[in-house]
């Protein structure tokens, strides 16, 4: 009994971990781009580096490359007092045969395939697209699955359009307005989205412009998982479809052999 009661606990923590969210937080304010994973209370992305290993670790490089450059010194003095030192010839330049030998054997090659029947490569172009078909089948239900439980969350766009000359500012506003709606729409096919603010204002008196946005994106990890699961139980299951059997044309070789 209690090991059963061990593995449903473990089980139920393993389910709970996995159907906790993972938040990217993601931001453009005043020129800076900030880019953060977090999750539960743990930042995964960007790691945090420690400032003490990093100085240690710096006085020790200095220490090395100073009795590195003593050794070298040391060596090349030796070297310069050494009276039967004699300087390497084996480090030649390539002989200009030596690049005409291998420039002959890169044109063989390209030779070699040139001649490959146009037959062959339509055969081998309509194999691969035959592949890609069977991935996305098996990979398209899962995939949007995965799209629907993305949450793209607090959505903040604060534009301020501006422009020394005042008709470039104005043309820029309409063409601005039309690229985020018509975007906003196009991502919520796909995502869940929730918006905060959405502010696009046009300013004549500022001469440069100011373009803030900054979102959440969450997903569980559970849903990830399970889609990635059952890509790969389709693909399993079209492993001999997607290794791709070519046609034998011994039937062919047979009636020739037969005439």
């Amino acid at each position: 009994m209690t090991a059963i009661i061990m593995i449903s606990i473990i089980i139920l923590v393993f389910a709970i971990l996995l159907n906790i969210k993972i938040k990217a937080e993601i931001s453009y304010l005043s020129g800076v781009f900030t880019f953060k994973v977090k999750y539960l209370c743990f930042t995964i992305f960007p790691f945090k580096e420690k400032k003490e290993k990093s100085t240690k670790t710096k006085k020790k490089d200095i220490r090395d490359e100073e009795s590195i450059s003593i050794e070298q010194s040391k060596s090349e003095q030796d070297l310069s007092d050494d009276p039967d030192r004699t300087d390497d010839v084996s480090s030649e330049p390539p002989t200009e045969q030596a690049n005409n030998e291998k420039e002959k054997k890169n044109k063989e090659k390209k030779k070699d395939k040139s001649k490959e029947p146009l037959s062959d490569k339509i055969d081998k172009l309509v194999d691969i697209i035959e592949k890609v078909k069977i991935i996305w089948n098996v990979s398209k239900k899962h995939l949007l699955n995965i799209f629907k439980h993305i949450y793209i969350e607090e959505l903040m766009i604060d534009f301020l359009v501006a422009d020394e000359d005042a008709y470039n500012t104005a043309m820029n506003y309409g063409r601005i307005n039309a690229a985020v709606y018509n975007l906003i729409n196009l991502i919520r096919t796909f995502f869940t989205v929730t918006i905060k603010t959405v502010d696009i204002v046009c300013d004549f008196d500022a001469k440069e412009p100011i373009y803030d946005i900054s979102t959440k994106i969450t997903v569980k990890p559970a849903t990830i998982l399970s889609a990635a699961f059952g890509i790969l139980f389709g693909l399993l299951i079209n492993i001999k479809k997607l290794i791709g059997n070519k046609k034998k044309k011994q039937p062919t070789d047979k009636k020739a052999v037969s005439m």
